[in-house]
């Protein structure tokens, strides 16, 4: 089938964390030191990995959220870990996209532009679909340099809909002028929230990374590639 759109998710997709690993690993020990907790770097890690899967696994079924609520909760999983009397309501514990996603550059995949301007002078409509909060998303974008690649941006906090959730995918159809479903592509980084959604909706799931050895069903993705450029050999238009 020839395609019509691709819609890209942003964080792990457009840009790589790897970017503000170092700067988040400064957040987690000023978390941890001001309450007393003296473990090594590589503890703080694990246990925040733990804390955020789980409450990601505890919050899943939700259709909407806001992620700075998501990730507040994150944070006092994590520091309740280490016997620490936590609350969301400690202004200290609340996300804020400034002090986690404002301080690093964070820079797009080095093919990033090129794979965009590639796919938008075919005709194709680009749209980013992503589940991130309209400041997150304020923080983040203008430093990539991406604008002027992209037709449209849907956020969770536009659609009220937080991917693999249905919502979020057909505000985004909406903007790109109701293509079918299945003349999209839609590329991400996660099987629980991009591929899941969008195979849900009959759409080209793209996988950016690898695939967990054991996926499989709603969550196996169509394609997986190791960078961007790929899609260029994937997408008819």
């Amino acid at each position: 089938m020839q395609h019509r759109a691709v819609f890209f998710d942003l964080g792990g997709t457009l840009f790589s964390y790897a970017s503000i690993n170092s700067h988040f690993d400064t957040v987690l020990e000023e978390l941890a030191r001001g309450r007393g907790v003296a473990a090594p770097v590589e503890d703080l890690r694990r246990e925040y990995r733990i804390a955020m899967m789980r409450t990601m696994g505890e919050w899943a079924s939700r259709p909407y959220y806001l992620h700075r609520d998501l990730f507040t909760e994150a944070h006092v999983q994590f520091l309740r870990r280490f016997d620490v009397d936590a609350s969301a309501d400690d202004p200290d514990l609340r996300f804020s996209e400034g002090r986690v996603l404002g301080g690093p550059e964070i820079r797009p995949r080095d093919d990033a532009a090129t794979t965009l301007a590639a796919l938008r002078d075919r005709g194709l409509h680009l749209q980013i679909v992503s589940n991130i909060d309209n400041d997150q998303l304020d923080a983040v974008w203008p430093g990539l340099d991406l604008g002027s690649f992209v037709h449209a941006i849907t956020t969770s906090e536009d659609a009220r809909s937080c991917k693999p959730d249905p919502g979020i995918f057909r505000v985004a159809l909406e903007k790109a002028g109701n293509p079918a479903p299945e003349s999209v592509v839609f590329v991400g980084d996660s099987v629980w929230h991009d591929v899941a959604g969008a195979n849900a909706l009959g759409m080209t799931s793209v996988l950016i990374g690898s695939a967990p050895p054991d996926v499989q069903g709603k969550h196996a993705p169509r394609h997986v590639i190791a960078n961007l450029a790929e899609l260029l050999d994937l997408v008819e238009a």
